[in-house]
């Protein structure tokens, strides 16, 4: 009797220690999945190129927003008299703003002259144009000693 329990203990060890060595090995090795090669059957149709549509811009003598419209003439005692082009009125001068540090005096002025952007301290020149002065709303600017202020766009 002793003998059957020895031989049934013996029998339970190697069958719970084979079926954990089984495991293992299988997780070392695992079987290397199918590959199913699948016909596909696709027709490639390019889309065709679209022409691209071209535009222009037109000036527009109507504020859209006022509705009213604009105009380079002034009346002065009901005469309409043209507004008299200066040669800065030629040059397309736009002030953009200014940069400066917080706890700085010096301020960087943002200027675009003949739509090349300059970045301009007091007193600089940039395509013979001199920024003269300046604030957070407006600069003054001389041009072949004349002198124009360009508010902040």
């Amino acid at each position: 009797m002793n003998k059957t329990k020895t031989y049934l203990l013996i029998f339970a060890v190697l069958s719970i220690w084979g079926t954990i060595g089984f495991k293992i090995m299988n997780g070392l090795s695992p079987d290397k999945p199918k590959i199913i090669k699948q016909e596909s059957d696709v027709d490639f149709k390019p889309k065709l190129k679209r022409q691209t549509d071209t535009f222009s811009i037109q000036q527009v003598d109507r504020d859209p927003f006022l509705g009213s419209l604009t105009s380079n003439r002034i009346k002065v005692n009901n005469k309409i008299i043209s507004k008299v082009k200066t040669k800065l009125d030629k040059l397309n001068i736009i002030y953009s703003g200014l940069v400066k540090k917080q706890n700085s005096i010096n301020q960087i002025f943002v200027v675009t002259i003949n739509n090349k952007q300059y970045l301009l301290k007091q007193g600089q020149v940039a395509d013979s144009i001199t920024l003269v002065k300046g604030n957070s709303k407006a600069i003054t600017i001389r041009y072949k000693n004349e002198l124009q202020t360009i508010n902040l766009n």
